[in-house]
């Protein structure tokens, strides 16, 4: 009979992915890339040379300006250039960037408390409330999430 090394069974998996991870270039960049996307959306008042919403500063002369287009003072003023209504391309894509954090992590958290809550009562009841959440919980994994999407 054959038998297994004691270091190879405690190994547990999280360990092995996370050193499979923190080897791999690929997770590296991904990881880089999204460090700086939350940033730029944490920072985007500081960094962005134009608040998209502020309707003064918006000026209509300047709609459809090319990327990296230059304002009398030489200085690169639209690096992505604008919009059809003058707005700053750069400036809109990181403040949109902020929304889409904000939403997306909070309903992320939502669901989070939503879902320990439901998992609690069931828990913690037993019986009938127990099998109706998780009916309930089935009948909602029952409905491709496209679906669901669309409905709400």
């Amino acid at each position: 009979m054959t038998t297994v090394p004691a270091a190879a069974s405690a190994r547990r998996p999280a360990s092995s992915a996370l050193r499979r991870f923190l080897r791999a270039p690929s997770a590296w960049i991904g990881l880089g890339l999204m460090i700086l996307l939350v940033i730029g959306a944490v920072f985007a008042p500081q960094i962005a040379p134009q608040n998209p919403f502020d309707l003064a500063a918006i000026d209509v002369l300047d709609a459809r300006m090319t990327p990296g287009s230059m304002s009398s003072g030489g200085d690169i003023t639209y690096l992505l250039g604008t919009d059809g209504q003058g707005r700053d391309l750069f400036s809109a894509i990181l403040y949109g960037l902020r929304t889409s954090l904000t939403v997306g992590v909070g309903s992320a958290v939502l669901a989070g408390i939503i879902g320990i809550m439901l998992g609690l009562i069931a828990a913690w009841s037993g019986g009938f409330i127990d099998a109706l959440i998780m009916r309930l919980v089935d009948l909602l994994m029952s409905l491709p999430s496209i679906l669901v999407a669309l409905l709400m």
